[in-house]
């Protein structure tokens, strides 16, 4: 059970627009994988893996692991999926685990949202096709790993329609179970962060032409299998899908995304909020240096949240810090790498790697590793 408490609001701080955190770049080597955007990404401790995605000509089905301590890539052995994008990936410690997104399948030869998975084994090198899901086939949905199961959420159905269900999926014995109703209504491209004991999700859209954006979120307990509603967000925060989203060990921060209102069709955000689970509330971002977006990626890397990349009305190429402790932003240096939406970005617990993505003009194949300096 929550504990309601009010919005908590606090006076806005301007940001730093000329602090720019030190830090040094270097470009991958080439990963032998034809560019992509929208590609599913996991970290295993030692290696990035990138598999499918979305193609110059069509979606992809395959896939490659980045070796850091080598700086090497290879490839992945053929999976037993479908080509597809916009699917999710979990790590489990020592699998990846892919379920859903859009794609072609004998059942559905134009492009469509599928419901199948598979578990690839790092230690093997093999991949196992995963239990059926109790789940209607699904693209823009939102998966996390969570007390050794994933949890699935949301997502997009045949025809454009937002979905309002979830299952688990354990990969121990190979079996999923139903979540219970949620309180929220039907969404996609919301966003979703595993909170060590509970799920939090927030944000999206109804999907479909003239769709709502939406801006109210619940947390799920397995611990109870039950859902709770969080508190109102600030009223600033507008509705929007396809937004950043971290856990910082103590909240939830979102940013960014985009959406519809009165003044603006599409919008594009660049502001957020920070939802505090324990007392169940909001409490509004400092102003951040990045021009509104979406299509952005972020990672969390134990201290601020890193953004890098989206789009407006062009893809972009820069990023920034954001302190949630001192509410305070700071640039990202400059890079090698073109402007890009939708790539594979994770944080190593000491570098960022970032790789691929949709470029201006076409899908990009290259990548690069950010190294920032010791604060």
């Amino acid at each position: 059970m929550l504990v309601v408490a009010g919005i908590v609001f606090l006076p806005p701080v301007e940001p730093e627009q000329n602090a720019v955190a030190a830090g040094t770049w270097k470009v991958l080597p080439a990963a032998g994988l034809a560019g992509r955007s929208e590609p599913s990404v996991v970290w295993t401790r030692k290696a990035m893996i990138v598999w499918g995605g979305e193609g110059d000509a069509g979606v992809r089905g395959d896939g490659a692991s980045f070796d850091l301590p080598s700086e090497t890539w290879a490839p992945l052995p053929t999976a037993p999926l479908a080509p597809r994008r916009s699917h999710s990936a979990v790590w489990t410690g020592t699998k990846m685990v892919v379920y859903g997104g859009m794609g072609i399948s004998p059942e559905c030869p134009q492009i469509c949202p599928l419901g199948d998975g598979a578990a690839f084994d790092t230690l093997t090198q093999t991949w196992t096709p995963i239990a059926p899901a109790p789940l209607a086939a699904r693209t823009g949905h939102r998966a996390v790993w969570l007390q050794n199961r994933m949890v699935v959420w949301g997502g997009g159905a045949d025809g454009g329609g937002a979905l309002a269900d979830g299952a688990s999926y354990d990969p121990a014995t190979d079996s999923w179970l139903p979540l219970p109703p949620s309180p929220l209504e039907a969404r996609m491209g919301h966003g979703a962060v595993a909170a060590i004991q509970r799920m939090l999700v927030w944000g999206g859209s109804e999907g479909g032409e003239g769709g709502r954006y939406l801006r109210d979120g619940a947390v799920y307990s397995p611990a109870t299998n039950s859902w709770a509603r969080m508190a109102d967000a600030p009223g600033s925060l507008g509705g929007r899908d396809n937004f950043d989203s971290v856990w910082t060990g103590q909240q939830m921060v979102v940013w960014g995304g985009y959406g519809r209102s009165d003044a603006c069709a599409p919008c594009f955000y660049g502001d957020g909020a920070a939802y505090d689970p324990s007392s169940d509330s909001w409490t509004p971002t400092a102003p951040s240096p990045l021009s509104g977006r979406g299509g952005s990626r972020a990672v969390w890397t134990g201290r601020d949240m890193l953004v890098w990349g989206g789009f407006d009305s062009t893809p972009h190429a820069d990023g920034a810090l954001y302190d949630p402790t001192g509410d305070s932003w700071a640039g990202v240096v400059a890079g090698p790498l073109p402007a890009r939406q939708y790539h594979a970005m994770v944080w190593t617990g000491h570098q960022l790697l970032i790789w691929g993505g949709q470029g201006a003009t076409d899908k990009l194949a290259d990548g690069a590793v950010l190294t920032l300096a010791a604060a």
